[in-house]
């Protein structure tokens, strides 16, 4: 029987049991096995470093990996023209804001972009393609597996062709001149980009033996914690006693009954025996290692995914450089890939661009952005209807003026956050 076959370059090759075929579930819930799509021989990877087996076996990885990216795609997508210096207009209602937050109908801005940013992390590569719509159906945003491309490059690394493989019998998709975001790392001598999967692979297999160690050491070790000694002078055990002691001994271990104390035999003695315990196995230590090490490696300060002890301080420090040099270049990353490959399909009109409301995430709570604010400007920042949309309570009339207290006129105060008497002005004639 031939074995599975991966396309590559419009040919088919046999490796190993590789990429063979995977499960699926029917509406009335048998499992059947479905072939699975080609995929690029370039793209083959051994299970130490596949990405779809590491990120169901390796709890580090997941979690790590889906903190940042769930991060990253909870931040909305604002779209503006750019009408001069210092003016910019938004266009929320436009056609750019609005694909890039619903891309397609069961694909909602969030799950498009979390899957992106795994890409990123994963593979080094990711891509997007619009695809115009048709009568009836309309325009969406696609992402490309990573798994499914192939960047061809010159010998200066310069790309020469986007392709994107399709199932054996399929003609490829070259993709180079389609309207697509798309991005990748660092090669030394091609374009691509290099798996992180493949720097972290010795870590992850360390863990991956560790913790099968530590499973046969729990599996195979004595859990009483001691062991039982007949007295020599005792009369050699036949098998019906025997077994009736083993059965009775069992009882007390395997049934509700287990913790209590079990009768000896007469001249039995029970001696403890130092067996393998969580402080000496280690596993609290070498999850959190491994935890720390991958955190480090995607550049996530380790309190934030609770590898490291942290403290409310540095915590919350964190989480505001989280949005900024943390997370900050895969951020740029997307919104330089949007504006250059799709927003031309998107919104064509001149000075616009698209860019991820990041200020939304680190500008603090609304509180602290209106002391903020009106200390800033030394008056008050919002009308009235401003601050019932804020609540989503409808519009009143005669809600829009900025309403300015007369004590910050008046009194010439710099901020309407202060008071005191100093601030008062005095009026009385003699």
């Amino acid at each position: 029987m031939m074995g599975p076959v991966i396309k590559s370059a419009g040919e088919l090759v046999t490796i190993g049991s590789f990429a063979g075929g995977y499960p699926t579930q029917t509406t009335k819930g048998s499992r059947i096995t479905v072939a699975d799509a080609g995929v690029p021989l370039a793209n083959y990877s051994p299970a130490a470093t596949d990405p779809l087996t590491l990120w169901k076996t390796q709890p580090a990885l997941r979690k790590v990996v889906g903190y940042a990216a769930r991060q990253v795609a909870s931040i909305p997508w604002h779209a503006y023209h750019r009408v001069s210096d210092t003016d910019r207009q938004r266009d929320a209602g436009g056609r750019a804001e609005r694909l890039l937050n619903a891309p397609a109908r069961f694909i909602t801005g969030f799950k498009l972009w979390r899957d992106v940013a795994i890409d990123a992390m994963i593979y080094d590569l990711f891509c997007v393609l619009y695809l115009e719509g048709t009568s009836g159906k309309p325009a969406t945003l696609v992402r490309i597996p990573p798994r499914l491309l192939t960047v061809k490059s010159d010998f200066l690394g310069q790309v020469t062709q986007i392709i994107l493989e399709t199932p054996a019998g399929t003609p490829d998709v070259d993709l180079t001149d389609a309207p697509i975001a798309v991005g990748w790392g660092w090669h030394p001598s091609t374009a691509g980009g290099v798996s992180p999967m493949l720097t972290l692979s010795q870590i992850l297999e360390e863990t991956r033996r560790s913790v099968e160690w530590r499973n046969a050491q729990w599996h195979n070790s004595p859990k009483i914690g001691g062991l039982l000694k007949r007295p020599v002078e005792a009369k050699k055990w036949d098998e019906k006693n025997r077994d009736r002691f083993l059965q009775s001994w069992r009882t007390w271990r395997d049934t509700p009954r287990a913790g209590g104390t079990p009768i000896l035999e007469d001249g039995m003695q029970y001696e403890k025996l130092d067996g393998l315990n969580p402080k000496e196995a280690k596993d609290i230590e070498g999850r959190q290692l491994t935890d720390a090490e991958v955190a480090s490696a995607f550049y996530i300060p380790p309190e934030l995914v609770g590898a490291r002890p942290g403290n409310f301080s540095n915590i919350s420090a964190f989480r505001q450089m989280l949005f900024g040099p943390i997370l900050g270049p895969l951020f740029t990353e997307l919104q330089q890939s949007v504006n250059q490959g799709l927003l031309g399909s998107l919104d064509s009109a001149a000075g616009s661009y698209v860019e991820m409301d990041r200020d939304a995430a680190i500008n603090g709570s609304f509180l602290e952005q209106a002391r903020l604010l009106s200390t800033l400007v030394g008056g008050p920042v919002m009308t009235r209807a401003e601050g019932r949309a804020k609540l989503n309570l409808p519009h009143i009339d005669g809600s829009d003026e900025l309403i300015v207290p007369l004590n910050v006129t008046a009194g010439g105060q710099a901020s309407p956050q202060d008071t005191g008497s100093q601030n008062i002005s005095d009026t009385t004639t003699a």
